[in-house]
């Protein structure tokens, strides 16, 4: 049986002193961020999608149920299988800019994701991401669901999907409100396609760009 399932990265953060945010709390969605949600609800209305698991964290948490509003009774379920990756603790609260001598140990990561101790392996990120997948697959096979996390673990998904290194991990950049859509035949992934925000706004447009269309073409 075909399912597709959506692996949604959060979307824009409200973020005033320009901080890695990692598992921080009180960043919510930007205004940008919101209207990303709202173009995901409206991409997402036009699924099957059955349910929605999500990151904890506030911008994950809030996308979910920006999306969750579009659809018909559709749950949410909270789990640490989608969180933000371990090393952003070590990252978190510091200027992108000052990061090489503030947490020297990002160098390695960059290099190496998974070696530090503190760190998560590519196949480690892949693994728990995949595991609310699953849950998708087995409870609603055909009809499908959403998944919403974070940068870094999305991406862990994508390099393995795709039998890359390991250093691929911050080459392939799944954007804040962008999404991976997954076809599966059974439990197998058969197709991954990439989403970006700007695709999604196109193809899900809001009221304002509908008028703006009808006008233009009368």
């Amino acid at each position: 049986m075909s399912t597709r399932l959506h692996l949604v990265r959060h979307c824009d953060v409200r973020n005033p002193g320009g901080v890695l945010y990692g598992h921080l709390p009180d960043f919510p969605l930007s205004d940008k961020g919101v209207k990303q949600a709202h173009a995901l609800g409206r991409y997402f209305a036009r699924t099957m999608a059955r349910q929605i698991y999500s990151s904890p964290l506030e911008r994950a948490r809030e996308t979910a149920e920006i999306i969750a509003s579009y659809l018909d009774s559709v749950p949410i379920t909270y789990t640490d299988d989608l969180i933000e990756t371990r090393f952003g603790l070590y990252l978190q609260g510091v200027p992108p800019k000052q990061v090489p001598w503030r947490r020297p140990l990002w160098l390695i990561h960059m290099v190496l994701p998974g070696v530090l101790r503190n760190d998560e392996s590519v196949a480690a990120l892949a693994t728990r991401v995949g595991r609310p997948l699953m849950h998708l697959l087995a409870d609603h096979p055909g009809d499908g669901g959403i998944c919403v996390s974070h940068g870094d673990p999305i991406q862990g998904f994508w390099v393995t999907a795709e039998h890359r290194p390991r250093y691929a991990l911050h080459r392939l950049q799944c954007a804040k409100g962008g999404l991976l859509e997954l076809d599966y035949e059974g439990q197998t992934l058969s197709h991954l396609s990439y989403l970006p925000p700007a695709r999604i706004a196109e193809l899900a447009p809001g009221p304002d760009q509908t008028e703006a269309g009808s006008r233009s073409g009368a």
